[in-house]
């Protein structure tokens, strides 16, 4: 009804635009926030020509396709691993035939009852390391030059924010060089450092905090194993990434400063460049972010004392799935702030009279379908979040 409204509006001017007189768009999954939630894929891969105003709405849509399949695609596996969480704990086909919200609630529940239960007769305790996403700097800078006129892919600057940048250094890697070890680590180890680590452990550790965070986690030094990032002095092996400064040669990977380009540069956070317009630096976060690659993160659960051995090994099965839902958290967080940002853009382009009509009628149609998208992405973030919370995994 949405896109027969919009093609009424348009008749007698244009006819109705690719794909508005007829259904498409999925729904995005059960526990939706309703309507439909994707764009039609003649909107979607639509290109209005090389002016300055139809290059935006062309980049615009691409991210708002890539967005909102993302977002689609997140909702579908959120609820594939809350099923497969469930199945592992011995919950009935019932008790799993709800929306997306509606299982993955009812798995949060059965989690911490059967946590309690163990907790009750034993110590539990969840050793977690975060995933790793990251996003590359030449798919944004082929993004930013076909969104802007003026833009040239090969001189973009970009800055890394809330991550770092890092790529492989032909010549002297400036920053900490990633480092093979076997051993200790002179540097920064992220992943599990074992034998003690004297600089901040930032996670969990596993023997003695000297500091804790208000969630629990490590915030100091940890005499035993540290998992998550040791910033220095890590006494035995590193089992993850060693960065260390300093080195005559860095043959793998080099963060904090090349002293010439980087080869194939990623961020670990979000990519801004000055040169690029408010409208298209949004969509190319969008699309950008949509494709961000991510490393699972690492979760175990170590059981002292005597409880109920089927109880643990279902909690243990169900736990093989969180380093899956840890990255999909990540990328639903991330979802979720390019979403923000479309809404605005979505605003602005529906005033760009330049770009033509049929142009015009696929912003609106996009400003229809994000928000939908963007609310479905937040109810799988606060539905990941629970999941999570229920076994302590934040």
């Amino acid at each position: 009804m949405r896109r027969l409204a919009i093609c009424a509006m348009l008749t007698g001017l244009l006819g109705c635009p690719p794909g508005m007189g007829t259904g498409g768009g999925g729904g995005g999954g059960g526990g939706s926030a309703g309507g439909e939630a994707t764009l039609s894929s003649e909107c979607a891969s639509a290109n209005y020509g090389a002016g300055a105003a139809a290059r935006k709405v062309t980049a615009f849509l691409g991210a708002t396709a890539r967005f909102t399949n993302a977002a689609a695609d997140m909702q579908t596996s959120l609820f594939d691993v809350c099923r497969q969480m469930g199945e592992s704990l011995g919950m009935s086909s019932a008790e799993l035939s709800g929306d997306m919200r509606g299982t993955c609630d009812a798995v949060s529940s059965k989690l911490r009852e059967e946590m309690q239960a163990v907790r009750a007769q034993a110590t539990i305790e969840i050793v977690a390391v975060p995933p790793r996403c990251e996003i590359r700097a030449e798919a944004y800078a082929g993004c930013a030059a076909e969104c802007e006129v003026d833009v040239d892919p090969g001189s973009v600057e970009m800055t890394c924010e809330g991550g770092y940048i890092y790529g492989e250094c032909s010549a002297q890697c400036q920053g900490e060089c990633s480092v093979e070890v076997q051993g200790r680590c002179g540097g920064s180890c992220e992943g599990s450092c074992s034998g003690g680590c004297t600089g901040t452990c930032q996670g969990t550790c596993e023997g003695t905090c000297s500091s804790r965070g208000a969630d629990g986690q490590c915030n100091g030094t940890c005499d035993g194993t540290c998992h998550g990032t040791c910033s220095a002095g890590c006494q035995g092996s590193c089992e993850g990434e060693c960065w260390v400064s300093g080195q005559a040669s860095c043959q793998g990977s080099c963060r904090g400063g090349c002293s010439v380009e980087y080869q194939e540069p990623r961020c670990t956070g979000t990519y801004r460049a000055p040169s690029v317009s408010a409208d298209c630096q949004a969509s190319c976060d969008a699309r950008v972010q949509a494709e961000a690659t991510c490393e699972p993160g690492q979760f175990e659960m170590r059981v002292s004392g005597g409880a109920d051995e089927a109880q643990i090994e279902r909690l243990r099965a169900a736990f093989r799935h969180f380093g899956q839902l840890s990255v999909l958290k990540e990328k639903l967080r991330r979802l979720r702030e390019s979403g923000r940002a479309l809404v605005d853009t979505a605003r602005n382009l529906r005033g760009m009279r330049d770009a033509g009509l049929q142009a015009i009628a696929c912003v609106t149609e996009a400003a229809s379908v994000i928000p939908n998208a963007a609310a479905n992405v937040s109810v799988s973030v606060e539905v990941s979040v629970s999941v999570s919370a229920s076994a302590s995994v934040n």
